[in-house]
């Protein structure tokens, strides 16, 4: 008996040991990751720009809200920095660890700093998609003649109806793969920033934001484009499926002032959050300018001209083995608008379905865009080059 309460004894001497040890690991790595965090923030008292700003045309401008709006227009941040939640997070698994050793739970191999990423990062993604609402929350019928009825929470699992208090429509399964592309890139080392076209009130940004200052992934600007006045009316005679969409823009239309609250809400609104205004066709050529490198994509246009408008600008900038999203694939415009920019550029890459409506594919291969297609505007593969007259 007495060598049996030894041992114990030394087992127990010896777990303490270990646990010790995995805490002081643990508060050194996060020790150099807060460093890099509060180094970034005083950053941020400073003006950075990621290029010249603000850029302006007759019907577009790119800018940064944190430096080029009128401030008082953003009202309170109601989010911590987060940097805070995570720190505030760790210290609070840390203690649970101390009062629940026998962990045989599927977190038991992660570190601390990973639990309080996850909780972070799960945090926003309840808040912009307002399931945190519960029952407070609505859903919004999508379609011209939108309708309002009580919320569904198995509709906003697939992104089938659109958010009433929420910052975004996209649903978890398309968030969920935001998440899991930005991690895999991160992981990988793939160089780029991380873009958005066709935001509504920007909550998938916002997400993909927080997302990346909970990796500590900083230096990584986001991009976020859209008209903030609604679809264009599609007359540019690029694909029949294009004409109406413009009719659902009293739910769909958001200023660029209440998106760039939002942002400023969650503590994300910092100097590598750039806003692109105007229809794709005015800021994707003068933004592909400036753009060195892209790491994810994200589509959400809709139609067949702001995908091309997209695609012949920016994905040349896309990294080999960065991923590039369509939210809207399965029976859309914007889907003909990439299998017709597949073909004529001679690519086919591994189409890789996310849910009903939506989804991805990694870039595997350079791309020699044909400019001239979209100079031109013959994007179809049966369209030949025009002679132009100088």
């Amino acid at each position: 008996m007495r060598k049996m309460r030894v041992l114990e004894s030394s087992k127990r001497a010896i777990m303490s040991i270990v646990f010790c040890a995995a805490l002081l690991s643990f508060n050194f790595r996060f020790i150099l990751y807060y460093h890099e965090l509060q180094q970034h923030d005083t950053a941020r008292n400073e003006i950075k720009r990621p290029f010249p700003l603000p850029l302006e045309g007759k019907d577009y401008k790119i800018f940064q809200p944190s430096y080029d709006m009128d401030q008082s227009h953003l009202g309170p941040a109601l989010f911590a920095p987060p940097n805070e939640f995570i720190q505030t997070f760790s210290k609070h698994i840390t203690w649970l660890k101390t009062i629940t050793p026998r962990d045989y739970s599927s977190k038991r191999n992660s570190t601390i700093l990973e639990r309080a990423q996850e909780m972070y990062i799960e945090l926003i993604k309840s808040s912009v998609s307002a399931t945190t609402y519960n029952d407070a929350e609505l859903s919004v019928k999508p379609g011209k003649q939108f309708r309002v009825k009580d919320f569904n929470p198995d509709e906003r699992v697939g992104g089938n109806d659109w958010a009433y208090l929420g910052e975004t429509m996209t649903g978890t399964i398309r968030l969920n793969n935001v998440w899991n592309l930005l991690a895999t890139v991160t992981g990988k080392n793939i160089p780029g920033d991380y873009i958005e076209t066709g935001v509504w009130r920007g909550g998938s940004s916002i997400f993909a934001r927080a997302i990346m200052s909970a990796l500590g992934e900083l230096d990584r600007v986001s991009f976020v484009c859209d008209s903030f006045d609604g679809l264009p009316p599609g007359d540019r005679s690029l694909d029949r499926g294009d004409i109406g969409w413009h009719e659902m823009n009293g739910y769909l239309a958001v200023s660029e002032d209440i998106v760039a609250a939002n942002f400023h809400k969650y503590g994300l609104l910092g100097s590598n959050v750039v806003f692109a205004k105007g229809f794709f066709n005015e800021t994707m050529p003068p933004l592909s300018r400036h753009v060195k490198k892209l790491a994810v994509m994200r589509l959400d246009g809709d139609m067949y001209e702001s995908t091309v408008d997209v695609l012949y600008n920016l994905y040349d900038r896309l990294s080999i083995g960065g991923y590039l999203i369509m939210d809207d694939w399965f029976g859309f415009p914007s889907k003909t608008a990439c299998e017709d920019f597949f073909s004529v550029h001679g690519i086919q890459p591994e189409i890789i379905r996310i849910d009903r409506l939506s989804a991805y594919w990694e870039k595997t291969e350079e791309v020699d865009i044909q400019y001239w297609r979209y100079e031109q505007n013959r994007f179809k593969p049966e369209m030949e080059k025009l002679d132009v007259v100088e």
